[in-house]
Formats: structure tokens, sequence, C-alpha cells
């Protein structure tokens, strides 16, 4: 017989021998004690159970013996359960771990930005699954530990895109260098009425974030105009870019840096900068041709020389705001009416050419089109509230959230040729009734009518007579309503019967 086949056959015949043991003189009852653990077999066999222990003790001890093999089954029992408590524990966390990231995010997208920073407190994978789904927090709700909740959090969230920390007044410059230290994948950033920041959170924001698309500077009366240079060489990405009330900042320097490096810039908000001349918009003009929204109320400085070059070179603008520019004049009115008829007839020759087999119109038109549809990475939420902050106008927008939206949800493709769709001339007092009504001739977009208010003349007592197409097709509809209700013949009443 072969060795292995021979011990083979003494295991079997063991465990044979095991089984008539116990079927032939043992007791059912006879078991294992639990909580013991036994490597021989014969000795778990032949153990002796708890009923017998009990009963092999004296009389004066049976009592005894009961009561402490109770609590022992009683410490057991609970030892068991919490063994099973911790399978549950274990279970819940690897089921929270094999979640899809799909899932994890739309969980995270439910609940309040305080409950996701939480959260990443509980546990080790919870805080491994939720910084890696978090793409977007706000700390506005902090308050005054606002720096040391970012310096803290930071390191955690790494894959962070998006950030709201908008009027923290206690705000400082080691909370930026721990974003830009961790966040290097940060696309948007508001740090609206960050008085406490200086020219050391650009440099950070700079070196360590250079996708940045959009950023919100207003009410950071701390940045000079050096800081926004550095940013500007280093965050070539840059779209959208509110620096409100940034006085020091906002300067001609600043606008030939953001001209030369930020090409692709579509927003920018220069409110209250008094030091910007016409030299800086003209750099910005020619630099930047896809501006869409400017905002340069209170900027005294500037004349119609900036309006004129906006207008030749900013194709695309739909949002022009110049609150308090007194020396806009109707040289600017005019210059906005003549360069739109320029292009709306160089569009239609061009669309014409595509239509008849030419191949460079066909190209232009489809560049044109897909242009003025491309969805960008910012939310029309942010775009509308740095329209609606700027000076003129106290409208703000509540909702933190910035990459979920598309720019051009808010100013729509014009098929006839870019437009002006909102247009502030509150106190310029330089102007007359004849050029602003020539312009929202000219832009169908622009209305005086409360129900679609988009041409701002508030203080400006002289152009009161201006109106939109609106008060016209009002006007038009009710003569024509009168006009039907005449041609109509008269219906003759019925005769009275009499009883």
């Amino acid at each position: 017989m072969d060795p292995k086949e021979g011990q083979l056959f003494d295991l079997q015949s063991s465990s044979v021998l095991g089984n008539d043991l116990l079927s032939s003189g043992l007791p059912e009852r006879t078991k294992r004690r639990p909580g013991i653990l036994h490597k021989s077999s014969s000795i778990s066999i032949f153990w002796a159970s708890e009923e017998d222990e009990i009963e092999s003790a004296p009389r004066g001890m049976k009592q005894k013996w009961k009561k402490i093999m109770q609590t022992r089954s009683t410490d057991m029992s609970s030892s068991s359960v919490l063994d099973a408590a911790d399978q549950a524990v274990d279970g819940a966390e690897s089921r929270w771990q094999d979640l899809p990231m799909e899932v994890l995010m739309r969980i995270l997208e439910l609940v309040e930005f305080r409950t996701v920073v939480l959260a990443s407190g509980v546990c080790t994978s919870w805080r491994d699954s939720i910084c890696l789904g978090a793409t977007e927090l706000s700390f506005s709700w902090c308050g005054r530990s606002v720096s040391k909740l970012v310096q803290s959090v930071a390191p955690k969230f790494t894959s962070l895109e998006c950030c709201t920390i908008k009027r923290c007044d206690l705000l400082n410059d080691q909370a930026i260098e721990a974003i830009g230290s961790n966040w290097h994948s940060l696309r948007a950033l508001d740090l609206t009425k960050g008085a406490r920041l200086t020219d050391s959170s650009l440099l950070s924001l700079a070196n360590g974030c250079p996708q940045l698309e959009m950023l919100d500077l207003s009410g950071c009366i701390g940045f000079s105009e050096s800081g926004l240079v550095i940013l500007a060489q280093h965050c070539k990405n840059l779209q959208y870019l509110n620096l409100c009330g940034c006085n020091n900042a906002g300067s001609d320097i600043a606008l030939q840096a953001l001209a030369q490096n930020c090409s692709q810039l579509q927003l920018l908000n220069v409110g209250w900068c008094e030091l910007i001349t016409d030299a800086g918009v003209t750099a910005l003009a020619v630099g930047c041709p896809d501006l869409r929204v400017v905002d340069f109320c209170g900027c005294l400085r500037i004349t119609d020389e900036s309006v004129i070059v906006l207008a030749k070179n900013c194709l695309h603008l739909r949002v022009l705001g110049l609150y308090g520019c007194e020396r806009i004049t109707d040289v600017a009115m005019y210059s906005l009416v003549n360069h739109k008829n320029c292009r709306t007839s160089a569009m239609r020759s061009n669309k014409r050419s595509a239509n008849s087999g030419n191949s460079t119109g066909d190209v232009w038109w489809s560049q044109y089109y897909s242009r003025a549809r491309k969805c960008k990475s910012v939310s029309s939420a942010m775009a509308y509230s740095s329209v609606q902050r700027s000076c003129g106008n106290s409208g703000d927008a509540s909702n933190p959230t910035f990459l979920k939206g598309c720019f051009d949800s808010l100013f729509p493709g014009d098929p006839a040729g870019y437009g002006l769709m909102s247009l502030n001339l509150s106190g310029c007092k330089a102007l007359s009734a004849q050029a602003v009504q020539a312009v929202c001739n000219a832009f169908p977009e622009l209305h005086t009518c409360p129900e679609r208010y988009s041409l701002n003349m508030s203080g400006c007592l002289n152009l009161t007579s201006v109106h939109c197409v609106c008060g016209d097709e009002a006007r038009r509809e009710r003569l024509h309503q009168a006009d039907y209700a005449a041609r109509q013949p008269a219906i003759p009443r019925p005769p009275r019967l009499s009883h």
C-alpha cells in the first residue's frame, strides 16, 4: 500500500471511531464548552458539559455553581453580540467604500458644505471617500475660525476645483498659502471682501493654482497692481475676474498685464478703480477680443475712446457698465451703433458665401456658432452675481455653486450678430436722448420696460423719452385691435317680444 494511502486510511478510521464513540455511550448534550479552544478532537469529544459540571458538584455548592455558570454564559453572549456588531460595522464601512464615484458625488451634492467637512473627520474610510469625490466647497459659514479650518482641511481635499470663502473678514494670508500648496486643480475661487489679504495671497495662488479660470477679488482692498501682474503672468487661463473695489490693484499696468497674458478673458469688473484710463482699456480690448462682460462703473477717467475701441475689437460684447462715467458722450453711443451695423452686414455676406459653397465662409460661420454656444466652466449664477454686484446695482446671487452651468445660458447666441443685452448709463449726464434711442433701436435686447429691464438710465432726466421696442409693439397692438373693432359690422339686437 502507498504510504499516502495508508495515512488517509488512518485518518478515516480515526474519524469513524470518534463517531462510534459519540453514538454509543455519550449523552447528546455533551459538547465542547464554548470560549475554550482545543486542538485535539479527542479532548473535545470527552469534554463535560455545563450541566454535568453542576450535577457533579457537592450539594452545598450547586447553587453557587449555577450562578457562576449563568454569569459566564451572560458574558459569552455579550461578547458574541459585540463581535456581531463589529462585523456589521466592518460591513457598513466596506459598503461605503464600494459605492460608485457617481453615487458618492451625488450624495455630496445633496448635503450642506458644513456636513461634508464634518463627515470627513468621522473615520479614515469616510475621509478618503469624501476627499476623493468632493470637488466643491464653501467656507462662508465658518465665521471667526475660517482661517484655521481652511488650513486644517486643505491637505485633505486635494482634488478640489471650486471654493467659496466670501464675506469672511478674518481670512488671512496663511489660509490662502495652504490653498496654493494643496489645491493645484483649483479652477474657481471666490474671496469677496477678504479685507486682510495682501499680495502674499496672490503670489501663493499664482505659484500653486495655475489652472484658475475664475477669481472674485471684489472688496479685497489689500492687493496692489504688482501682485495682480504676477497673478496674470502665471494664471493664463483666467476667464472671469472681478476687481470691483480693488482701487490699488486696478490700474493701467494691471490691465496691460491681463491683455498680454490672459487672452481668454471674458468677464472683467473693475468698478471704482479710479486709476484706469483709456490707455489701459485700449490695451485690454486689443489683447482680449473675447470680452463679453465689462464693467467700468466709477472709472471717472475713461472717455469715448474706451467705448470706441471696445466696440471695434470686442465683437462678443454683451454687457457694458458705464455707471458714473460722466465723460462719455454721444460719440461713444453712435460708435456702438456703427460697429453693430458693420458686423451685421459682414456676417450676412459671409453667410451668403457659405450658402453658395464657399468653404472659407462655411468654416468662418461654423466657428462663429461654435464659439457662441461653447459651454464654459463657470456657472451663469456666478457671472450674474458679478454683473449684479457692479456699482449701481445692489443685486447679488447667493448661490455659491460655480461649476454647474454655462455662461452662454445667460447670454445665448444671437443669430443676427453679437449685440448688447445689458447697458448701464446711470449718471452719464452728457448723453442725449437721440443717441441713446439709436442704441436702443440697434440692439433689440435692450429694454426699458419693467418686465425686461436691461437699459439702466437712472439719474439721467434728459433720457426719460427713450423707450424700447416693446413700447412700440404694445402701442401697435392696441391700434390694431382698435382698428379691427371699428371695422367689424354692428350686430343688430333682436327685437323685443311683446307679451
